[in-house]
């Protein structure tokens, strides 16, 4: 036995000699045509993706006579050879993921505060619509400032006007929800009543965007946001999720605020069957970040439940409409780059998309130097001072109104990275879903789901 195993490493020792000679003849034979067979090191010193140093080669294809070398694309070197004045003294790296894990989710006190004589603090779906005080004054997210219901859609309420949670008159609204079609927002929220107060213009009112997702780790703390796309799909960045499992990880629908549970409808918490990482992402430089998450069931559908549209695959007409729609992102992560503190309640920015030659002009002239080279799996959109997605967006949507329309929507990005959050001419970077649609198209093909058009 021992005789028959060492004649067989002979014949492979003999079959790897005879492939390293072949190659002595064409060292780029295990390479693409748009690589070339370089040192690990030179691939290292030319890399244009914004992380300059200590990175892993980008493609592990190993080349040359010796099989000591790598596939290296052959445009990143061209690139670096034509700035070779610009090499030195390159900074490390610059890039700010939009991503934050650990924040964890409180549960409120059971207990209603007083607001004055017989009168309480309580959800405002059980409290009868005649007696509300419907001023705006409650529904004041705590970080604005103090009022007499310290806690988001809390309504001061007579004691003997509140309601069980099946006496609700939200409850007629799930009732009667008919559904038409993916990408329609609830542009005044799914208050039934008149809320006369004024919100802060980056607060997405309740229910105004139903596809947008949270998903939180098993052990309650959030970790992410996320799009549903399909009753039983939902998507979100790779690089949020690359160090979870299907065991680790719950998505919740129709969520608002983060620290309670008094919405109007409440959340709907779902496990996931599967998850599916694009197998070209790249966790060093984000390339592909994009992510399919199976949900173990179907939702059900619901005024605060709705799928998002998905663009077709990227072409002139689709940026032309990412160009001139009115687009969004909404998240709860946090305003200041500096902070780990979450939004308690969803937060919703308009940003306008930005071209790539444009937005790649733009991040040249920060830390990531001036070869930086903008990947066609990312899209930009942003630039103006104090409207940024930030860290804790991670996974979350950029969605941009569908031609004709300004209340239905399709998605342009995934929110992904950025160098700086809110500065002005420093656009973020999102993961490009028009770019990814074909390979969003081949998953869900082989999930034998049904994706819908607008």
């Amino acid at each position: 036995m021992m005789a028959f195993r060492g004649w067989k490493w002979l014949q492979v020792l003999a079959l790897i000699w005879s492939i390293n000679f072949s190659y002595g003849q064409n060292v780029d034979s295990l390479c693409r045509s748009d690589e070339v067979c370089v040192t690990v090191q030179r691939c290292n010193e030319t890399d244009d993706s914004g992380r300059f140093k200590g990175i892993q080669p980008r493609i592990a294809r190993f080349c040359g006579p010796n099989m000591n070398n790598i596939c290296c694309e052959r445009e990143q070197l061209e690139n670096w050879d034509a700035d070779a004045a610009s090499r030195a003294g390159q900074p490390t790296s610059g890039i700010m993921t939009k991503s934050i894990v650990g924040q964890s989710v409180g549960d409120d006190d059971e207990r209603y505060e007083s607001c004055g004589p017989n009168m309480e603090c309580v959800p405002r779906k059980l409290c009868q619509d005649n007696i509300i005080i419907d001023d705006g004054r409650h529904i004041i997210n705590p970080r604005i400032g103090t009022s007499e219901c310290t806690k988001s859609l809390h309504r001061c309420c007579r004691i003997d006007q509140k309601l069980n949670e099946d006496e609700s008159p939200y409850i007629a609204k799930l009732t009667n929800f008919k559904y038409r079609g993916c990408g329609w927002s609830n542009p005044m929220g799914l208050i039934p009543d008149k809320d006369t107060y004024e919100y802060d213009s980056d607060v997405s009112l309740f229910g105004e965007f139903p596809w947008m997702m949270a998903i939180f780790t098993g052990r309650n703390q959030y970790l992410c946001g996320a799009t549903l796309v399909h009753p039983q799909l939902v998507i979100t960045s790779a690089h949020n999720i690359r160090n979870q499992t299907v065991d680790t990880l719950v998505a919740r629908a129709g969520e608002w605020d983060l620290n309670s549970l008094d919405e109007p409808h409440e959340h709907v918490v779902a496990r996931i069957r599967q998850i599916i990482t694009h197998e070209e992402f790249d966790p060093d430089r984000y390339y592909n970040d994009i992510a399919l998450l199976v949900l173990e069931e179907p939702m059900k559908l619901a005024p605060h439940i709705q799928p998002l549209c998905l663009p077709q695959q990227e072409s002139p007409k689709v940026k032309a409409e990412f160009n001139t729609g009115v687009c969004y992102a909404t998240g709860w992560g946090t305003k200041k780059p500096n902070s780990d503190k979450l939004e308690r309640v969803l937060k919703r920015i308009d940003l306008p998309v930005v071209g790539k030659a444009e937005c790649q002009g733009m991040l040249r002239t920060t830390v990531l130097g001036r070869i930086f080279r903008l990947r066609p799996s990312f899209i930009c959109a942003g630039g103006q001072r104090g409207k940024d997605t930030c860290k804790g967006d991670g996974g979350s949507p950029l969605f941009c109104s569908l031609p004709g329309h300004t209340d239905r929507f399709q998605m342009a990005g995934i929110v992904s990275w950025g160098v700086q959050c809110g500065e002005e001419d420093l656009p973020a970077v999102y993961a490009n879903v028009a770019y990814l649609r074909t390979w969003i198209d081949d998953k869900v093909k082989a999930l034998n789901f049904t994706l819908e058009k607008p």
